[in-house]
């Protein structure tokens, strides 16, 4: 049973599936594929990465979000002191959520309980795992109604903050995933990060990221050339396509899912841990409010100790092979030098273990 915030029985959502997103050689790439294709050996159907741990996950996110809200969201200059436009994105964007949840029938995870985090209930969305509601107009005022007594101090909380943050938090409090609004000047411009409300970044500040465009965003990234020269058709697509879902991958010292550049590092376990990224984008109805195009870009991380997740010698044998094709630069940019050739003979010592046995 869950206790505290958010008071909801979800154990039927099943387990988290961990990805394993791991290919030879290492490169990054945009690697986009719509949803509903088979990626990486399993369907990827559903926009929303939803599973059993989303009490615990929300639960966490608040904590962070109460210590440390200024590493979390993020606004555009221009949107810090409109309220009004970012409730407008803000709704526009988890209306098209609950739409394309509505539109994929009745998913694995369906109950009469709780049968997605975000739904469509006549006028208003209601965020059932979180438990309040919000208005599906987004010419409609920003309000939010309790739906259990559970949410209420979590509201509270919401309404403690900046106008201009509350609409972000109503809708990242709701969701597993971090979020990030994209969006274009005009139309062909490239897209700029402009409203984030992230708690767990892999290696970045939310902060000095807000307002850069695609190929700023990604230039620290090491041998990411293909990416970044990708990122004027990659704007539109985000903006006009899809859905689109990604993954990224990296190994970690250890299962901190904040990796924010200002944490103080964690305590290091002597086992390496899995550290992988399920990343969703979703265009957004077109407004005269975003001529150049919005869409929602979903991050769902997952976490999970390296030996529960390379479980068979095929997969041992690809890390191996991906980490030994990193170059200098992307080991160092991932953090992983001076680790990965432990690392791998670690899982050198997990296959002997496993063809021994």
């Amino acid at each position: 049973m869950c206790t505290g915030w958010p008071d909801l029985e979800v154990g039927h959502w099943g387990r988290a599936r961990v990805p394993f997103p791991v290919s030879v050689p290492y490169r990054p790439r945009p690697d986009l594929a719509r949803l509903g294709s088979v990626v990486h050996g399993r369907l990827e159907a559903q926009v929303l990465d939803a599973d059993a741990g989303a009490p615990a996950a929300l639960r966490a996110k608040w904590a962070r979000l109460q210590a440390l809200p200024g590493r979390c969201a993020a606004l555009a200059p221009r949107f810090a002191d409109d309220p009004v436009a970012v409730w407008r994105r803000v709704a526009a964007a988890a209306g098209a959520l609950a739409e394309h949840a509505a539109g994929e029938g009745a998913p694995p995870i369906a109950s009469s309980a709780a049968g997605r985090p975000l739904e469509r209930v006549g006028d208003a969305l209601h965020a059932t795992l979180a438990g309040w509601a919000m208005p599906a107009d987004p010419d409609a005022p920003f309000v939010l109604r309790a739906l259990r007594p559970d949410a209420e101090p979590v509201l509270r909380w919401i309404a403690s903050r900046p106008a201009a943050e509350r609409p972000l938090h109503a809708l990242g409090l709701a969701l597993q995933e971090d979020l990030a609004w994209v969006e274009a000047d005009a139309p062909g411009e490239p897209a700029r990060a402009m409203l984030l409300h992230v708690c767990w970044p892999s290696g970045w500040d939310p902060a000095a990221k807000v307002g850069l465009d695609f190929a700023t965003l990604h230039a620290p990234v090491a041998d990411a050339d293909l990416l970044r020269a990708s990122a004027r058709p990659l704007s539109r697509a985000l903006l006009t396509q899809g859905p689109f879902v990604r993954f990224v991958w990296t190994l970690a010292p250890d299962g901190t899912p904040s990796r924010h550049p200002a944490d103080a590092p964690a305590a290091s376990d002597a086992a390496p841990w899995f550290r992988c990224e399920r990343q969703v984008s979703v265009p957004v109805a077109g407004a005269p409010d975003w001529p150049g195009g919005l869409a929602l870009f979903l991050i769902r991380l997952h976490v999970a100790p390296l030996d529960t997740v390379a479980d068979t010698p095929a997969r041992r044998a690809a890390l191996r092979e991906a980490l030994a094709s990193m170059s200098a630069a992307t080991l160092a940019y991932k953090g992983l030098a001076g680790r990965v050739d432990g690392w791998r003979a670690r899982l050198d010592e997990s296959s002997g273990r496993s063809e021994a046995g």
